[in-house]
């Protein structure tokens, strides 16, 4: 099987899902955006949704590389939780309603999965940054780093479900600011309070 042949397929479904949901586009529509013939889709694919869970499955593993570069190379925790942040907003910003309303009620198992997923990245990615605050002194010693790493989570899913702030309200500078002070001040230590007004000042 042409891997790169899979991959390519799977990057031009993505890019129909995001723009018309997912019980719209039909095997046909596939085949026409890919320049197949439906015997090739179907030597990649068995069905739709086995062509759903490779583009979800795809997806998942996009975002974890793009954090991770993201981060790559940046030298402490506060620094990181800001590239963190950063990167969440970005997430919330390509959050697709329609897309996720087909995904859970058509393929109930693919977006259970999905969002197992994404929560183990967001609640990992946060609960390493607090231990590695709290190795280097920048995070308070006492904290709750399971519980602080939890509820991070929970903010950031009811941000995606929240009926109170319209979505340009949440991919606002300001909000952005808002929020990632209104996190950090709660968990920095005296001495990673100083590094943190640095980065406030540059976000402001």
């Amino acid at each position: 099987m042409d891997k790169e042949k899979r991959q390519e397929i799977i990057r031009k479904v993505m890019a129909l899902y995001l723009q018309y949901g997912i019980r719209s586009v039909t095997m046909d529509d596939v085949v026409r955006e890919a320049g197949i013939s439906k015997k090739t889709l179907y030597q990649y694919f068995t069905n739709k949704s086995e062509l759903v869970t490779a583009v979800i499955d795809c997806d998942s593993n996009l975002k974890t590389k793009e954090y991770d570069e993201a981060i790559e190379g940046v030298s402490n925790a506060i620094e990181k939780m800001l590239r963190f942040y950063d990167f969440q907003m970005k997430l919330i910003k390509e959050y697709n309603p329609s897309m996720i309303y087909d995904l859970k009620k058509y393929y109930p198992e693919v977006h259970r999965s999905f969002v197992e997923k994404k929560r183990e990245m967001i609640y990992e990615n946060v609960l390493n940054n607090l231990n590695q605050g709290k190795s280097e002194g920048l995070y308070r010693k006492e904290l709750n780093q399971e519980v602080i790493a939890l509820l991070n989570l929970m903010r950031v899913e009811a941000f995606v479900n929240s009926t109170i702030f319209r979505l340009e309200e949440l991919l606002t500078k300001e909000f952005f600011t808002e929020m990632f002070t209104y996190h950090m001040y709660g968990i920095v230590s005296e001495k990673g309070r100083k590094i943190l007004e640095q980065k406030i000042d540059k976000l402001k």
